[in-house]
């Protein structure tokens, strides 16, 4: 593995994303993940709240609104 790298991972979005049964947080899990000089992969387990999901799906907008092509100049629109 390559510092600086992507690491590419085929993930099952129904399993990476719960909701807890209390039904106040949302859990992240990550794949285990290798890390070099670790013997074994580390686990990674993150709870969201309301809040904090809020404040990742506005900032998710932002960004997949900037990936979208841009619109053509008015004078070239239909």
């Amino acid at each position: 593995m390559k510092p600086g790298r992507p690491i590419v991972m085929e993930v099952n979005q129904g399993q990476m994303w719960t909701l807890r049964p209390d039904r106040k947080l949302v859990r992240l899990h990550v794949p285990d993940l290798p890390a070099a000089g670790v013997p074994e992969p580390l686990k990674v387990v993150l709870d969201f709240d309301a809040a904090t999901v809020d404040a990742i799906l506005d900032r998710l907008s932002v960004w997949r609104a900037q990936m979208l092509p841009r619109l053509p100049k008015p004078g070239k629109r239909n």
